[in-house]
């Protein structure tokens, strides 16, 4: 029992000193109008550290937009993609998707971690516990994650150009989020694990993911809402594939990743 517990010690410690994924990825579109809502999302991937056998329980991320606008998260808006060799000889899915729901204490702990002048974050947290998400173990691995939000424009936005960043991270304990207090005793936790924002906490920071949107003068044409039943599809790019189908598929030399 001693020996056990002792183990787990180190196997902690190595998880809370090594990171386990990365961010690869954003998407959103170029132009939108006021009035319009789109679909934006991030995706992080295995980043190969040697302590990837592990898995994490609940999901937490959060977008950060320009006062006014609003942010949803669609059905299944945290979709888990299994290693690219994993195959099912019955053709069932090897993928999974999970839905998420707001989080107001990870929007405080957000705002108070990368503060804009003029842009606030919301947060999201999985419904559930999640029972695998990044890991490298063998029997059980997926090796990518892509969480997906919706954006609405109001309608007297002005015409400009702006940006969106991404955050996310997770936690282990049944507590979840509400193990800590408050932003102090959250601040160099796991919620802060990716992201794009400067002057965060996060571990693993890429300023160069942000993503910036122009707001065009409105048509006067009704912007077409998106169908949840059916979401986008990418690489692992960031960049939207060119067909629809299950799994993961290498072709010439690149590997897409395909929503149902």
């Amino acid at each position: 029992m001693k020996k056990a517990s002792y183990c787990l010690v180190i196997l902690l410690s190595a998880f809370l000193t090594a990171s386990c994924y990365k961010l690869i990825s954003t998407f959103a579109p170029r132009e939108v109008e006021p009035g319009q809502t789109f679909e934006v999302s991030f995706t992080v991937v295995d980043d190969g550290s040697a302590t990837q056998n592990f898995v994490t329980d609940w999901s937490y991320a959060g977008i950060r937009l320009p006062k006014g606008w609003t942010a949803t998260v669609p059905q299944g808006a945290h979709r888990q993609y299994a290693e690219d060799w994993v195959y099912y000889s019955d053709g069932s899915p090897v993928n999974s998707a999970h839905d998420m729901e707001p989080c107001d204490k990870l929007a405080q702990f957000y705002n108070s971690a990368c503060p804009r002048t003029g842009y606030t974050w919301a947060g999201f947290k999985s419904v559930c516990k999640i029972p695998k998400n990044i890991s490298a173990c063998w029997r059980n691995g997926c090796d990518s994650i892509r969480i997906t939000f919706l954006v609405t424009v109001p309608e007297d936005a002005k015409p400009g150009r702006y940006q969106i960043d991404f955050m996310g991270g997770d936690e282990e304990d049944d507590a979840g989020i509400d193990k800590y207090a408050n932003y102090t005793a959250a601040k160099d936790s796991r919620l802060f694990h990716v992201g794009t924002a400067a002057g965060s906490y996060v571990s693993n920071r890429n300023a160069s993911l942000t993503r910036t949107i122009i707001v065009n003068e409105a048509t006067g044409l009704a912007s077409t809402p998106v169908d949840e039943g059916e979401t986008a599809t990418y690489d692992l790019s960031g960049r939207p594939a060119t067909k629809h189908h299950n799994g993961i598929v290498v072709k010439r030399g690149k590997k897409l990743i395909y929503n149902k």
